[in-house]
């Protein structure tokens, strides 16, 4: 069984429930975080009209009654932990699946994994634009338009660096264009787009009447048409 820690009203502006009066500190809180599956978070997410805050709130308190105890001071201090606000994350003896970061928060530190048995092998978590096929492949298409009209360019002072671009996603959304949550796809996508459009390849490709990368709908139907 995989668990998922979850905000009620959602961490980051654009984000399902989001309260912008909500104070950092309250956003992250224990009373803003419910813990649920994989598939319920992603369908909670997806209908936020439906699953209102009040409703999220109610859920809560049903499952504390039947199932757990009145909140204590140190909920504050597991609920950072398991928001990765520690450095260090452990499990031991475990045979089955471990999530760590979730919609676009990012582990501080350094994560070891240590086994007799197969390799640990990491997967993206659900809600996250890696989890998504079609999202995924599309950023991944616009990173090489990107290095591709950018290292065209021979006017260049420093040899062209393919990484750099990923590098700039994490450090611009805080977390690898992978590990960040769906709601902030289109971001990821114009920030792309307007990188692509700054190359002189594509203002050269502008100046001709020339497109320099497709939308995300073009993509994805030109995707499924192709053989």
């Amino acid at each position: 069984m995989t668990g998922e820690v979850c905000h009620i009203r959602a961490q980051s502006s654009g984000g399902p429930r989001f309260d912008s009066t909500q104070t950092e500190d309250a956003r992250h809180a224990f009373a803003n975080l419910i813990l649920l599956c994989r598939r319920h978070h992603k369908i909670i997410d997806a209908e936020p009209g439906l699953y209102s805050v009040d409703t999220l709130e109610e859920i809560k308190t049903i499952q504390e009654e039947h199932l757990g105890r009145p909140e204590q001071e140190t909920d504050g201090f597991f609920a950072k932990v398991l928001l990765n606000a520690m450095s260090r994350i452990e499990t031991r003896n475990n045979t089955g699946n471990v999530v760590i970061g979730s919609l676009g928060a990012i582990v501080a530190g350094t994560l070891n994994f240590k086994g007799s048995g197969k390799a640990p092998r990491f997967q993206t978590a659900a809600g996250t634009i890696g989890a998504d096929q079609e999202a995924s492949r599309y950023v991944q298409y616009l990173i090489r338009q990107y290095n591709q009209f950018a290292s065209a360019d021979t006017s260049r002072a420093t040899k062209f660096n393919h990484a750099v671009i990923s590098k700039n996603i994490e450090s611009r959304f805080r977390s690898s264009w992978r590990d960040t949550a769906m709601e902030r796809f289109a971001e990821v996508c114009v920030y792309l787009q307007e990188r692509i459009r700054k190359t002189r390849v594509a203002k050269s490709n502008s100046v001709k009447g020339h497109r320099s990368f497709s939308t995300f709908e073009d993509y994805t139907r030109e995707t499924k048409r192709a053989p």
